[in-house]
């Protein structure tokens, strides 16, 4: 049998799929994919992890996520990112320091980190001494961990 299936979902270890079916499948399932994902990040309670939601972009995936983080009015703040579930703690009362960490600044001033959901497309975010409302986040890219 041969299958014309582009997400190989059809797919068996005795069947033989199109050339334009791998070459779909490859396409979709390996590098980078640019993102134009932007919004929010608001957190309730200072010095505690929240959820942080980004399946809307990566899917229910484990990805590795590039994103800017910048804000205008959380001056020397600084938000930490994790993966759901680690037990990683930033190392001193600042947080700086590592591609997980953006310490924020006026006017529209972050930085760029790079951060892993977990399998549900989720991040764990942290902010010290005070909670943080309306901080922006630009995906710039993404790619899926199987």
């Amino acid at each position: 049998d041969v299958i014309d299936d582009d997400t190989m979902a059809t797919a068996t270890a005795t069947t033989l799929a199109t050339s334009e079916s791998i070459k779909a499948y490859v396409d979709d399932n390996s590098g980078l994919k640019a993102s134009t994902a932007t919004g929010t990040i608001t957190t309730t309670v200072a010095n505690t992890f929240q959820d942080f939601d980004l399946s809307a972009v990566v899917g229910s995936n484990k990805a590795m996520v590039i994103m800017e983080v910048f804000d205008g009015n959380q001056n020397g703040r600084t938000i930490f990112f994790r993966t759901k579930g680690s037990s990683v703690l930033p190392l001193g009362a600042t947080f700086q320091g590592g591609s997980n960490t953006a310490l924020l600044g006026s006017p529209d001033r972050g930085n760029t980190v790079i951060v892993t959901t977990d399998s549900s497309g989720f991040l764990e975010v942290l902010t010290g001494g005070l909670a943080i409302s309306n901080v922006m986040y630009a995906v710039q890219a993404f790619q899926t961990i199987s």
